[in-house]
């Protein structure tokens, strides 16, 4: 029987939205208490001394030279023992919802040793030099090639269930997919279960437990931490006001965007903006 390839866009879903990437040094202020981004974090440094803190106090070295990924929604702590060269990316796994990545990726994960992906990360450590961030398109590219490379030995070491996982939402395989597209471009907007099952063509109550079933959250329930994700990102990358983001990410008020911001991420939205920077 011949094999028919199928065409990249039907498999290409899954796409790498870059923050920031910079090659830093870092000494005992880069200890944080309970941080918890709804972005990835990549980070390579040159020695020993940096550890990541997981709840039950559970420790996690970050080796030296050796690839790290802490995934989105995981809460942590940073501690660090001495001055360290430190390569870091901040990014999105766009395609990928909240649960799905929580499910697939509970805590902190270290690459195995691989060779040729740390001499890559070496280069780009060299590319991006101390103190510089990926500040042109070439230098975003290559911090890009990177990501993916070290994110495609990530996924060939997952389980068949958290790849099988994967799979079905990086291949579009996923019913409602396109109330999970409309739901990201229309985030200031009223977002109702009429609407969203019109996106997909279903009725709505065969739609709400498709949903469910599908993503693990009601469809409200992943509105609000879409938005949640999406102001997040902007505190911690724009100089919009706290007011500006609480209206194009839909919430009515800054104090109810408040108080959804602290449920979900555990502070306030100016005090997860300042630790976010630091």
């Amino acid at each position: 029987m011949k094999h028919v390839e199928k065409p990249l866009r039907e498999v290409d879903h899954l796409h790498i939205r870059l923050y920031i990437a910079a090659n830093v040094l870092i000494d005992h202020r880069w200890d944080a208490e309970e941080v918890c981004s709804t972005y990835w974090r990549f980070y390579v440094n040159s020695h020993h001394g940096a550890s990541a803190v997981v709840a039950g106090g559970e420790v996690y070295p970050l080796i030296a030279r050796r690839i790290h990924f802490i995934p989105a929604w995981v809460r942590w702590s940073c501690r660090n023992t001495q001055s360290i060269e430190h390569l870091y990316a901040h990014f999105d796994l766009v395609g990928l919802p909240g649960a799905v990545v929580r499910r697939c990726f509970p805590g902190p994960v270290t690459l195995p040793a691989d060779e040729r992906l740390e001499r890559n990360c070496e280069s780009l450590r060299q590319l991006l030099g101390s103190g510089n961030g990926a500040s042109d398109m070439a230098a975003a590219c290559e911090v890009k090639a990177v990501l993916f490379g070290c994110l495609a030995r990530l996924m060939s070491g997952l389980g068949s269930e958290r790849s099988a996982n994967l799979v079905h939402f990086a291949h579009g395989h996923n019913p409602v997919a396109q109330a999970l597209h409309f739901i990201d471009e229309h985030l200031g907007e009223p977002m109702t279960n009429h609407l969203l099952a019109q996106q997909c063509g279903f009725a709505e109550s065969h739609f709400a437990r498709l949903f469910r079933l599908q993503i693990g959250q009601t469809p409200a329930q992943y509105v609000l931490e879409r938005r949640i994700t999406f102001a997040a990102e902007r505190l911690s990358f724009s100089e919009d006001s706290i007011e500006r983001i609480a209206e194009v990410c839909g919430f009515p008020d800054r104090f109810y965007f408040s108080r959804m911001f602290v449920r979900r991420m555990g502070q306030p939205p100016a005090a997860y903006r300042r630790t976010s920077r630091v």
